[in-house]
């Protein structure tokens, strides 16, 4: 059974092989990689910085602050959605110790967020790289990597303007993505085309799962959007709970048994789960879901402190089949993700 002693040991072990610096450098898909201003790197980022504070354990924060000085004495980061993610753990450093730096590049991603970031014409964003074009996308992946920010923002800042904005995104990806015979929700759709594409990939749902999770305890309950958005994230959750394998993992294609079980979207729903559960947005069941899903995820952290059998990145796919083909890869991302739930079943106490 997992224990708070295997949770401490688990999350360090992941920490140190994360801020280990990998000995070569290739596509950040497919290993870890710290070397660019990135999504992969945002990820990683937050769960380094949230497991140094669950930890207690200050060299985390600092890794975090050496990456992004080093970084943005490179330039400022190319802007879009996917860029986006890194500020949310600058934003998390600047509420503990305010840097004028921190702020200058916080206020100039949340203005292109605002003003600049390609949209559908009812003004939802269109999924957005600084090397690729999907045009009139709606992706499950941007909730997280600027949605989140943007609600984390807002509230320090107290701009109102910020808040109900990532309020509005996470209420139209929900009914752009929604599978209604589900509640869960499919990695895209295509404006053009008016029709989801890809499949009900559990990365994808562990993205929104955890970011809504999140999002909503800034809203909090008075806002006008909480209460809708909690209602859709109830449905979602309900359909990953009927979907959780008698292991306690979930497959990278949700509603596909020969899919292969697959971690990131264990640990995002086990985070999910748990932080949910914490903020008496589900019943204890959920709780209980988290804890068979942190047992398996034990036995998926390797001697050296990978996350293993984490799928490598993976774009929108046109079928099952190919989800299915992605390898796994022991990457930044993953091991954020993977730090991110150890580190809320650390603060839950489970």
């Amino acid at each position: 059974m997992f224990t708070q002693t295997d949770t401490h040991s688990l999350l360090d072990k992941l920490g140190i092989r994360t801020m280990t610096p990998a000995s070569g450098v290739t596509h950040p898909d497919f290993m870890i990689n710290f070397s660019i201003w990135q999504w992969h790197q945002g990820v990683a980022l937050q769960g380094l910085y949230q497991a140094g504070k669950a930890l207690g354990d200050e060299r985390y924060r600092r890794f975090c602050t050496d990456w992004i000085a080093e970084r943005l004495s490179e330039g400022t980061p190319a802007k879009s959605i996917n860029s986006t993610a890194p500020l949310l753990t600058v934003a998390f450093l600047h509420e503990e110790t305010p840097r004028p730096e921190y702020e200058k590049h916080c206020r100039e991603f949340a203005e292109w967020c605002m003003k600049s970031a390609p949209r559908l014409p009812d003004g939802t964003y269109e999924h957005s790289c600084t090397d690729n074009v999907y045009p009139q996308q709606v992706w499950a992946d941007t909730l997280f990597m600027g949605g989140y920010f943007l609600a984390k923002w807002g509230r320090m800042t107290g701009d109102d303007a910020l808040v109900n904005e990532a309020a509005r995104q996470f209420a139209n990806h929900y009914r752009y993505l929604r599978d209604p015979a589900t509640g869960l929700i499919f990695h895209g759709y295509d404006g053009l085309q008016g029709k989801h594409i890809g499949v009900l990939w559990g990365r994808g749902n562990g993205w929104y799962a955890a970011a809504t999770a999140e999002v909503l305890a800034l809203l909090g309950e008075h806002h006008p959007a909480h209460a809708g958005i909690l209602a859709d994230l109830r449905e979602q959750l309900a359909g990953v709970a009927a979907t959780q394998d008698v292991s306690g993992g979930w497959r990278t294609v949700m509603n596909e048994p020969s899919s292969y079980l697959e971690a990131t979207a264990t640990a995002a729903f086990a985070w999910a789960f748990l932080r949910a559960a914490d903020l008496g947005y589900v019943d204890a069941s959920y709780r209980d879901r988290a804890v068979r899903a942190f047992d398996l995820l034990e036995d998926w952290v390797n001697d050296a402190g990978d996350l293993t059998h984490s799928s490598a990145g993976t774009p929108i796919k046109p079928d099952a089949e190919s989800y299915n083909a992605i390898p796994f890869a022991v990457t930044t991302f993953s091991q954020g993700l993977g730090l991110l739930a150890f580190a809320q079943a650390l603060k839950s106490d489970t």
